[in-house]
């Protein structure tokens, strides 16, 4: 595995060929949880506000879906399917311990703890190495993942069936993370930062543009004609073109956990009586940014500008003169205060989620965001937490 630009703090992470947890302090209880993807949390909320979580009830049914799928709670492994629920579930802890959420990282720690480790040999120690350090730098820096990357998973031992299920699960915990950030937001807790944990470094993308972009896979996608019927079926209830889709067809290698991620997309871009909302666009757009991924900051862009939204901004945003720091530069010196309330929520839960509180969602209403307007544009950021992984590790963009 390639070496980070930047080492974690070594007393919070959990390595899987440990024991132990660090400062993580063990609660059996988080495995019980009836509610595996909101933890509980929406019914500690005042009860003006649940209605905005009820109305969600599509969104919330694909996200619970899609956690049974990733992590169920009884594992087969296969010749195709070699990960493990031990696999599964350190690397979610990981992805959980990075985003500073609590309650996420006691439950998956709560849920690893009962299951047996993997044996003490030597091959069994590099590939949990390979798997932990893969997840934690996806989780931190989805820039940094490389196509050699991908191939040192294949030299331990996964197939691409369970790569694509591995970069799928690592998304969905960087969006569950953020999920619970607001849901915390909405209970009105203060951020609590842990001593000592690491503060994100910006990330160095360039080539933001409106243009028309390609991309192309970095692994083996299924044959759409060849394809299992499950496969066919999913790829033709997603999409109109999904057969034709690179995107779409690699996927497909885990046809369940595509299904639930395509529901949950939609859930969330087209919710609402406005499915192109300008905010909705702009959170996608800021996001996508601010974790590097061009392909899906160019489209939403396009879609943000067709939405009504202003030129003089996504010209701003996709200056190269500002590199890693676009984004905070732009919110800073924004004159409306609409949009600088926006930039600086997205900014705050897509870098640092354990410090989203109150005060990103104070500022959205201050500035005129109604509260439905406000999820929207937060359940964006923390979808395209999930989207950009995607994107960014499993092919490359290219110019057309």
């Amino acid at each position: 595995m390639e070496q980070q630009r930047k080492a974690a703090h070594s007393g919070w992470y959990h390595e899987t060929q440990s024991s132990q947890y660090g400062h993580l302090p063990l609660d059996p209880h988080a495995a019980l949880i009836q509610d595996r993807f909101l933890l509980g949390l929406e019914n500690q909320l005042d009860p003006t506000l649940r209605p905005l979580i009820n109305d969600r009830q599509g969104l919330l049914r694909a996200s619970r879906a899609c956690y049974d799928v990733l992590f169920p709670d009884n594992l087969s492994v296969s010749r195709t399917e070699t990960l493990s629920l031990y696999d599964r579930l350190s690397s979610a802890l990981t992805v959980a311990q990075v985003s500073g959420v609590q309650c996420l990282c006691s439950h998956y720690a709560a849920r690893l703890a009962p299951l047996s480790s993997p044996d003490a040999s030597r091959e069994s120690n590099i590939r949990q190495t390979h798997i932990t350090q893969f997840a934690r730098l996806l989780a931190t820096q989805p820039t940094l993942i490389t196509a050699p990357m991908l191939s040192q998973l294949y030299d331990v031992g996964l197939s691409t069936r369970d790569i694509v299920t591995f970069t799928q699960l690592i998304g969905f915990v960087s969006y569950q993370a953020r999920v619970l950030a607001v849901l915390n937001g909405l209970r009105g807790r203060a951020a609590a930062v842990l001593p000592g944990f690491p503060s994100p470094e910006g990330c160095e993308q360039k080539g933001f543009s409106l243009a028309m972009l390609q991309w192309t896979s970095r692994l083996p996608e299924v044959v759409p004609e060849t394809a299992s019927r499950h496969q066919q079926d999913v790829l033709d209830l997603i999409a109109p073109d999904a057969r034709s889709s690179s995107f779409y067809t690699l996927l497909v290698h885990d046809a369940d956990a595509l299904s639930e991620f395509s529901a949950v997309f939609n859930n969330i871009m087209q919710a609402g009586e406005r499915p192109k909302a300008a905010w909705r666009e702009l959170s996608a757009v800021t996001t996508s940014q601010l974790n590097g991924c061009l392909y899906c900051a160019g489209i939403h862009g396009r879609l943000y500008l067709e939405a009504g939204g202003s030129e003089t901004l996504i010209e701003e945003l996709f200056k190269e003169s500002h590199r890693d720091d676009a984004v905070d530069f732009v919110s800073q010196k924004r004159a409306d205060a609409k949009e600088a309330a926006l930039l600086e929520a997205v900014i705050t839960l897509t870098r640092t989620p354990e410090r989203f509180d109150a005060r990103r969602l104070h500022g959205l209403s201050d500035a005129g965001y109604s509260a439905v307007q406000s999820l929207d544009i937060l359940l964006t950021a923390a979808l395209f937490s999930w989207s950009n992984r995607l994107i960014q590790t499993l092919g490359d963009t290219l110019n057309r």
